[in-house]
């Protein structure tokens, strides 16, 4: 996964919590967890109920370094739990456009294999995936809580050392079995789930595609507060706006026979970025066939998505 095309120009980090129950609002975060792809471990760990506001101060500022992060079922609880708790601190509103890879999601929707499991859990797919035996923790996820019970009671250096041992072991899992995930449609993923657009100045974090009539709707955001685009072409209008830091980008295409295409003369690019869009499979004759047959080329659209909003945003 990590070299990819959406992913190996990025910064990105396996990422993953351990908190003393499901509701922020009364629970806390006990530790978090972040794994680069060559299996370097760093982690926080909540020391008192007091430091709670450290940990997530820490979390948060590493997050925020990252361009993308690979979680497992994070969008529903890692995620959102950290910035609830973000919130609570007063630490940020939200966090920044980062490309949350919520692995659990993504493999229940594109592998046929998940399909065929009893349990998608994470231990469970280390196990389909030929990785269980890497593990050395000590404790199930379950004993998180009763030992960070026990370490505030006590402040028992074993019982911390257990906790962190078993998260560390999470993410560097992850990382792993992020690295296995090459059987993943990615571009059919980055079309319809969005994938992250790193320019020199900024990063756009699209939500993914629609076809609607013959134009592919797309949008996403970047930080606020940045210069202000606004590209109305023939062949696509662009708009950034600085206020809400929305980005909308609508590429028009032409129709002939069974096909959706666009005439890549026309789009006002540098002719280094032309010709990369003249390598892809569905260039042909200085047009690129972005639909046959109401199927969209998920890589055509993606890469003349991803090229014209460097073009406009660098």
């Amino acid at each position: 996964m990590f070299n990819n095309a959406y992913l190996k120009e990025l910064n990105v980090t396996a990422f993953d919590i351990e908190t003393t129950g499901l509701f922020f609002a009364r629970d806390c975060i006990i530790n978090t967890g972040f794994c680069s792809s060559q299996g370097e471990v760093w982690q926080a760990f909540t020391e008192s109920p007091q430091d709670e506001k450290r940990v997530v101060e820490e979390t948060v500022r590493r997050l925020s370094e990252a361009d993308a992060v690979i979680t497992y079922n994070g969008d529903t609880f890692d995620l959102p739990f950290l910035q609830r708790r973000a919130a609570k601190y007063g630490i940020c509103e939200k966090l920044p456009p980062v490309w949350s890879i919520d692995l659990y999601r993504w493999l229940k929707k594109y592998w046929p294999q998940a399909k065929v499991m009893n349990s998608l859990s994470q231990k469970a797919v280390e196990e389909a995936l030929g990785l269980a035996s890497r593990r050395t923790d000590e404790i199930g996820g379950g004993e998180c809580i009763p030992l960070y019970n026990f370490y505030l009671q006590t402040g028992s250096e074993d019982a911390m050392r257990k906790i962190l041992l078993h998260n560390a072991d999470d993410v560097r899992q992850l990382a792993r079995i992020a690295w296995k995930c090459v059987f993943l449609p990615y571009h059919e993923i980055a079309y319809r789930e969005g994938f992250l657009v790193r320019t020199e100045n900024r990063r756009i974090l699209l939500k993914g595609s629609r076809l609607k009539g013959s134009a592919f709707h797309l949008e996403g955001r970047a930080e606020k507060g940045l210069l202000p685009v606004s590209a109305y072409e023939d062949a696509f209008h662009l708009e950034y706006d600085a206020f809400t830091g929305n980005v909308v980008l609508d590429l028009f295409a032409k129709s002939a026979e069974n096909y959706l295409y666009t005439d890549l003369e026309g789009l006002g690019l540098a002719d280094s970025a032309l010709q990369a869009l003249k390598e892809l499979p569905g260039s042909h004759s200085g047009y690129l066939i972005l639909a046959e047959n109401g199927e969209p080329d998920f890589r055509a659209v993606n890469r003349l998505a991803q090229t014209l909003l460097r073009a406009w945003f660098d």
